[in-house]
């Protein structure tokens, strides 16, 4: 039995497409402080659950301030302060995190864990410095247990 050779099938264009394209993210430098600083937090917490930790709250409101992100980092209910900044030119992202802070930190995270019944073993407070750059890039630095 003779069989015909397999010839491919003439592919189809594709349709055309007519919508327009996403807008472009916006510059660093073209951000409101407020704004920047949800672009930090967002990327702090996408890094949080590359690392494969649970991401419980974001900016919880407490009766005495906000904490940015509460997660688990397996058995450690961990609580982040994330400063971004564009410029070193006030000091660099962490150093804004200084003994009156963390103070705040600490009564915020009691106020916290008086409230929720999160299982954890351990609690600490780390603080993620993000550097904007103004190529739209940024530099991320994880100082675990601050105090």
């Amino acid at each position: 039995m003779n069989s015909a050779p397999d010839i491919p099938s003439p592919a189809l264009p594709a349709p055309a497409d007519h919508s327009p394209p996403p807008p472009a993210p916006p510059r660093v430098r073209d951000l409101s402080a407020a704004e920047l600083g949800r672009v930090g937090e967002d990327l702090a917490a996408r890094r949080l659950a590359q690392l494969g930790w649970t991401v419980l709250e974001r900016n919880l409101r407490l009766t005495r301030g906000e904490l940015d992100i509460i997660a688990l980092d397996g058995t450690t209910l961990v609580f982040a302060e994330v400063k971004t900044r564009r410029t070193f030119v006030t000091g660099a992202p962490q150093a804004a995190v200084d003994h009156r802070k963390l103070a705040r930190l600490r009564r915020l995270a009691g106020e916290y864990l008086i409230s929720a019944s999160i299982p954890h073993r351990d609690v600490r407070i780390d603080v993620i410095a993000i550097h904007a750059h103004v190529d739209g890039t940024f530099a991320l630095e994880h100082l675990q247990a601050v105090i």
